[in-house]
């Protein structure tokens, strides 16, 4: 799962190998490749799945998704399901909810942004100025209102994974928050306008539900 953000440009890259990993540790025969932003292979709970690779030890959903639900994530992705959360050897994992298409074309996901509002925005702009040799292009930073106290999106196409990705971020008071919206996409695909983004409304949606900071 990809979390906002070791560095956007390489969400593609990112995915691809976490995909792999997982596919090539776990014991599910789905080998649908994910486009979005850092997704492994569904998975309904935890354990651990082991194969000729090796081990991969998943972990309990995320809280998050009892505000992202599944039914809220179809909003988005028709055929949603809950993407696995996996146990890093080291560390914490990311607090993230996370859901993926069945054909691994779309994913969803939620997490608290690692780096102040005012961080996420300056990072935005600064790619959007540069965006070449992040591998993105056609990088859009645009103003969102009605979200929290503040927020805005980001669009941008990831070159080599061939991605359409969104990041909405907002604050939220206590703390901001990051929804990642990425699907495969045409070159000729355009962003939809901020007053008609799914991702926003449902960013906006749950809003209110949010945890308070910690």
């Amino acid at each position: 799962m990809m979390v906002r953000r070791f560095s956007r440009a390489a969400a593609g890259l990112i995915t691809a190998i976490a995909f792999g990993l997982l596919t090539a540790c776990g014991t599910s025969t789905q080998s649908t490749p994910s486009v979005a932003d850092g997704t492994s292979p569904p998975v309904s709970g935890s354990g651990t799945g082991t194969g000729a690779a090796g081990s991969v030890k998943t972990l309990p959903p995320s809280e998050l998704c009892t505000i992202l639900t599944a039914d809220v994530a179809k909003q988005l992705i028709a055929d949603a399901r809950p993407t696995a959360r996996v146990s890093p050897d080291k560390g914490e994992a990311p607090d993230v909810c996370g859901y993926t298409a069945a054909d691994g074309g779309a994913t969803l996901s939620l997490s608290p942004a690692s780096r102040t509002y005012d961080t996420e925005l300056a990072a935005a702009h600064d790619l959007r100025a540069n965006p070449a040799p992040a591998g993105m292009r056609d990088v859009r930073v645009e103003p969102v209102s009605d979200l929290g106290r503040r927020g805005f999106r980001e669009t941008s196409r990831q070159v080599q994974a061939r991605q359409h990705i969104t990041f909405v971020v907002w604050d939220a008071g206590a703390r901001t928050w990051v929804m990642t919206f990425a699907t495969s996409a045409d070159a000729s695909t355009k962003p939809t306008p901020v007053s008609d983004d799914k991702v926003v409304r449902v960013a906006r949606s749950i809003t209110a539900k949010l945890p308070p900071g910690r």
